[in-house]
């Protein structure tokens, strides 16, 4: 156990050199961590006959890594935003949820969020990054809501 921690923080620099040369700049100690692992596993592994530890541990770091990457740029890709924020109906909103317009039974079944939206995009004429910056939402979070607000729409008028 002695020895593979000595390896482990001699061979701190490779981690590093791999970490940089990736350009990560974010999740720093979680590389180091993935980067340790893996050099661990290098040690597990490695067989004296084909070559130099050195190389076979960076290598084995580098792929490790890469893995580590993939897996988050993957999860990121197809990860179900949920959005727990709600809009509350506050006095600088109060102006938008009262409107002069008539609106058909239909807009009764929206609620208080999807009727705010609704009137800001429509009455309004606000747009999306409008919205964002006025209620300090992300244009993300704007942009699905209406997303879903419209799919609803097309439900209740078909």
């Amino acid at each position: 156990m002695q020895d593979v921690e000595k390896l482990i923080s001699e061979s701190e620099t490779i981690i590093k050199k791999v970490i940089y040369k990736l350009k990560i700049y974010r999740d720093f100690d979680e590389y180091m961590q993935i980067g340790r692992i893996a050099l661990w596993q290098a040690l597990q592994k490695y067989d004296a006959t084909k070559g130099d530890f050195a190389m076979f541990a960076y290598m084995t770091v580098k792929y490790a890594v890469i893995r580590a990457l993939s897996k988050a740029n993957h999860i990121t890709e197809h990860e179900l935003a949920v959005e727990e924020d709600v809009i509350i109906v506050n006095s600088q909103q109060q102006d938008l949820i009262t409107t002069g317009l008539e609106w058909p039974e239909w807009f009764e079944e929206l609620n208080k969020d999807e009727q705010f939206l609704l009137i800001a995009l429509f009455e309004k004429e606000l747009s999306l990054k409008e919205i964002a910056d006025k209620y300090k939402l992300s244009y993300e979070t704007i942009k699905k809501r209406r997303q879903r607000l419209l799919s609803k729409l097309r439900g209740l008028l078909l």
